[in-house]
């Protein structure tokens, strides 16, 4: 073969290179994008409402096929869902959950206390659900609560039923004697959901009417599954956060069941 075939030869071949390498690149693009478009989302922990259960810098993964799927979970406007939402389950009381605040366009993850047709109320501190006491046993000093100077105690708190079993266990940071210790009694509407911080008095939740007040499942976005891995990020008092890149990661928080 001569120089000149094999010059036509290559030319024949970079157009050919060049093609797969833009069909690689788009199919990597759909893939990941259908990904988190239709089964998975990573959300980044901003506040410390959570706390204990989830910390500042924490990055969880949400499944949004959890709750199925609508205007806020597939981030677009589907006028023609039936009933709001399509296909998927329905939240759990003692979910996590991250849902677009329905008056400010952001994104929070709270827990899921109340369904629809639920009464919640706090009476000195104590979570009501139907009228019943939550079982409460304290644990101690909060000791990874942050910004105040005031004491906290960290709680075991678990969610039952009228048959008094157990739907959800997790701890919870508790103040005393603040506004939401002691509440009036919520009804909880149909089709919506009643939402708490785990860090009781450091939350702004469903207890607050004026803020978020009960969510409708419309707003759902998906269920937190998992923390991928969390930043170091530390409370600096009265100058909020700090990432101590010296030691970047909190590394026992890698793929942490929530």
């Amino acid at each position: 073969m001569t120089n000149s075939e094999d010059d036509k030869a290559k030319a024949k071949q970079e157009p050919s290179k060049i093609r797969e390498w833009v069909s690689l690149i788009f199919m990597t693009a759909v893939v990941f994008f259908g990904i988190r478009w239709f089964l998975f989302e990573p959300f980044r922990i901003p506040s410390e409402s959570m706390l204990p259960t989830l910390e500042v810098g924490d990055m969880v993964v949400v499944t949004k096929f959890s709750y199925g799927y609508g205007d806020y979970s597939l981030d677009i406007d589907l006028p023609f869902l039936p009933d709001d939402r399509i296909l998927g389950g329905e939240p759990k009381r003692g979910d996590i959950a991250v849902f677009r605040h329905p008056k400010h366009n952001k994104n929070l993850i709270k827990r899921i206390i109340g369904m629809p047709g639920d009464t919640v109320q706090m009476i000195d501190g104590q979570l009501f659900l139907n009228g019943e006491p939550m079982p409460q046993r304290l644990v101690g000093p909060a000791t990874n609560t942050s910004l105040s100077v005031r004491p906290a105690q960290l709680l075991d708190e678990r969610l039952i039923d009228r048959q008094g079993e157990t739907l959800a266990e997790y701890q919870v940071i508790n103040f005393a004697d603040t506004v939401f210790d002691n509440t009036g009694r919520f009804t909880v509407p149909a089709d919506s959901y009643f939402f708490m911080g785990d860090n009781r008095d450091n939350s702004a939740d469903s207890r607050s009417s004026t803020d978020l007040g009960v969510v409708h499942k419309r707003f759902l976005i998906g269920r937190a599954e998992v923390v991928l891995f969390s930043l170091n990020v530390r409370a600096q008092r009265g100058r909020g956060y700090s990432w101590a890149y010296w030691n970047p990661f909190r590394w026992g928080r890698f793929l942490k069941l929530i």
